[in-house]
């Protein structure tokens, strides 16, 4: 198995957008051929990375999927170590799951996967 850049990876995810969209009627008839479909025409994503896969199909993707992209980049790019990027995701992980429950505050806001792109749309 190759190891995929972070372009590539999203690009991955992009084409789940388009197959999600293409096959629409589909999932509402029937979401296990759906999810078949998907599967099929979506191989490497499920296979390399089955996670994003089930939770772009579950809408938990959001824009920590995004941050964690950007700092892979940043690390395809050298502008930081493998280290320095799993401390800044795991700081934002804290931040966003484990600061709220010990400060007994209310999770800050996470923008939706789609709401995501809807800001670079012209």
């Amino acid at each position: 198995m190759s190891t995929l850049t972070s372009i590539q990876i999203q690009a991955l995810v992009r084409d789940l957008d388009q197959s999600m969209r293409r096959h629409k009627k589909l999932r509402e008839r029937d979401p296990a051929a759906w999810k078949l479909k998907l599967m099929e025409e979506n191989a490497v994503l499920v296979e390399q990375f089955p996670t994003i896969f089930d939770m772009h199909l579950e809408g938990k993707l959001d824009e920590t999927f995004f941050y964690m992209l950007q700092m892979k980049r940043k690390m395809e790019n050298g502008e930081l170590t493998e280290d320095q990027a799993s401390i800044a995701v795991g700081q934002k992980l804290f931040n966003k799951y484990v600061a709220p429950v010990v400060e007994k505050q209310p999770a800050p806001p996470t923008l939706s996967y789609s709401d995501y792109y809807k800001q670079f749309k012209v």
